[in-house]
């Protein structure tokens, strides 16, 4: 392969790496994780999401706009309510991998390792 041609893949392959590292970092917010695990089977709307993860309204509201944003949830409307369901079924399962990978990794015996176990199989 010429230079040339190895740059525009390089360059091509710049662009996509750069995606990918915007769609991982949804993953690098306890909120956003203590959200997706809120709306992963169900829809709920952003008064529910924000009494199950014990955030406030506004900081709920920026997290699921930036996940909606980035195509991993929809939203919907219904008057005055908007309600957020996981759009991406995708990106659970990495979610839910991460959570397996991490907990067999913690000694049985900690908290920690059983609510990580809990949540990934409940997804």
């Amino acid at each position: 392969m010429s230079s040339r041609a190895q740059g525009a893949a390089g360059s091509e392959l710049d662009r996509v790496f750069a995606v990918v590292a915007r769609y991982f970092s949804l993953l690098s917010e306890p909120t956003r994780l203590k959200i997706l695990h809120t709306i992963c089977q169900d829809e709920r709307s952003v008064s529910a999401i924000v009494t199950a993860t014990g955030a406030t309204q506004t900081n709920v509201s920026r997290h699921l706009t930036l996940m909606h944003q980035a195509g991993v949830v929809s939203r919907r409307r219904a008057g005055n309510i908007v309600y957020y369901r996981v759009d991406d079924p995708e990106f659970v399962e990495i979610c839910r991998s991460v959570c397996v990978q991490i907990a067999s990794r913690i000694d049985e015996q900690k908290p920690l390792k059983r609510d990580l176990l809990q949540f990934a199989g409940s997804h």
